[in-house]
């Protein structure tokens, strides 16, 4: 299934916030063999406009309610009560009405609750404004809860909590695996991986400690790839468990999601180095050229030469 999301931004904006939201889409596409997604940037009037560290951003097109379809994605920050006009609070309300979900960022549930489309609906802001808002809009449940889901309406405070409205998007929209994968490109840190149990501490509350332990033996073990007999004996369980947590935790075989972090790591090497294909895949634990290239066209779809510039 398709999903396209479209990212408006308000002067003001917060680039933490953004990126946030919209890195995790960019490597579910880059790593997923499955996920269809895009996106675009709007603004208000097609102008180009800064955020609040004074970064400059030109939108790919002006806002226009009617081609609203997808995931609406609303990015407000500082001085959002001074974005509010009649003619924007009735595109708001007109693209609410289109979308096939709206999540607002930062501070703009406030302008979301401005056209009325948060009155019946649990939503929340950055913690800055919440008394505020809350006052303002007796006809909205008011929760102080990291992200809060409210029918398609999807609202959150700062950076990380977008982080977490998003991954758990991804998780709905793509599998536990992209949110996992996703999750672990940003937060984790490769220096503290190595620790008297061998689990990656940063990723703790995104997996379970034999999950962590197994995917770091999997880093590890690239170019000479291991069993899955292999793998649970590295790890101290029985086979048996190490397929029930993979299944559980990330919706696979530990076998599929070993050949996918090869693969995955096959691709990036022949988009970031000059290496051949031949020793890419020595590398990567395929026993030659043309195996990485079988694996590679049925998983991507696409040979793997094509990625090379």
């Amino acid at each position: 299934m398709s999903e396209q999301f479209e990212f408006l931004l308000l002067e003001g904006f917060s680039n933490m916030v953004l990126a946030s939201a919209l890195e995790p889409l960019r490597d579910v596409r880059l790593r997923s063999t499955t996920a269809d997604l895009d996106w675009e940037v709007t603004t208000l009037g097609g102008e180009t406009i800064q955020s609040s560290s004074r970064l400059r951003v030109s939108p790919d097109r002006p806002f226009d309610p009617e081609v609203t379809s997808g995931t609406l994605v609303i990015a407000a920050g500082y001085h959002v009560r001074e974005h509010i006009t009649r003619q924007m609070v009735a595109k708001l309300r007109k693209a609410a009405r289109k979308a096939k979900r709206v999540i607002a960022l930062d501070t703009a549930a406030w302008l979301l609750a401005e056209a009325g489309v948060l009155d019946g609906h649990n939503a929340t802001i950055h913690w800055q404004e919440l008394d505020a808002f809350q006052e303002a809009f007796p006809n909205v449940s008011v929760s102080n809860a990291r992200f809060v889901k409210s029918g398609n309406i999807l609202t959150c405070g700062g950076a990380s909590a977008a982080l977490d409205l998003m991954l758990e998007l991804i998780k709905e929209l793509f599998g536990p695996a992209a949110a996992f994968d996703a999750y672990s490109m940003f937060l984790f840190d490769p220096a503290r991986r190595q620790t008297a149990t061998n689990v990656a501490k940063p990723l703790s509350d995104r997996g379970s400690p034999k999950l962590l332990e197994a995917l770091n033996v999997i880093a590890e073990n690239v170019e000479q790839p291991l069993t899955t007999f292999e793998l649970a004996r590295q790890v101290a369980i029985s086979e048996r468990s190490l397929n029930r947590v993979f299944s559980v935790e990330l919706g696979m075989t530990p076998g599929k999601y070993y050949r996918l972090y090869r693969l995955q790591h096959a691709r990036y090497l022949v988009q970031e180095t000059r290496l051949s294909v031949e020793q890419i895949a020595m590398r990567c634990g395929f026993s030659g050229a043309s195996s990485l290239g079988r694996s590679f066209l049925r998983e991507f779809g696409k040979p793997i030469g094509a990625l090379r510039v």
